[in-house]
């Protein structure tokens, strides 16, 4: 069994009371800001579509929710794109439609849009779950 799945199976079992224990402990161990789905630095083959220019270059963090493309060049934000790449073990390859939501000297920040929580949801088992074979308890 996966540490992960252990330790939600053991705090599914738990009343209330223990539930929200643990989750102060958890916040105190991690004080900043949680994000909903963490960034993983990964390195993937991505191509971008920002109007009529197509960038292909490659990925620095991606999470469910978006992902930082090494590029340079004049980008604004608030520009809608169209991405597509893959992940590593996975077969198909995932499109999508995204905004420019930063940009620096080397690359885009890109927020995701209209992407179902479950497809999210999906996404993030994708991106984690080469990591954590390892750690099979």
């Amino acid at each position: 069994m996966k540490t992960i799945d252990e330790i939600i199976n053991r705090v599914r079992n738990l009343n209330l009371s223990q539930q929200e224990a643990v989750l102060g402990i958890l916040k105190n161990w991690q004080p900043e800001k949680q994000r909903e789905y963490q960034r993983k630095l990964a390195k993937a083959d991505i191509d971008v579509v920002v109007g009529d220019k197509v960038i292909q270059t490659d990925t620095r963090d991606i999470s469910a929710s978006g992902i930082y493309i090494n590029t340079s060049g004049k980008f604004e934000t608030n520009k809608s794109v169209r991405i597509v790449f893959s992940i590593p073990g996975y077969d198909k390859p995932f499109k999508l439609k995204g905004i420019i939501i930063r940009v620096e000297e080397d690359g885009l920040a890109i927020q995701f849009e209209d992407v179902t929580p479950y497809f999210k949801k999906i996404l993030d088992d994708v991106l984690w779950e080469n990591e954590n074979k390892g750690n099979d308890s």
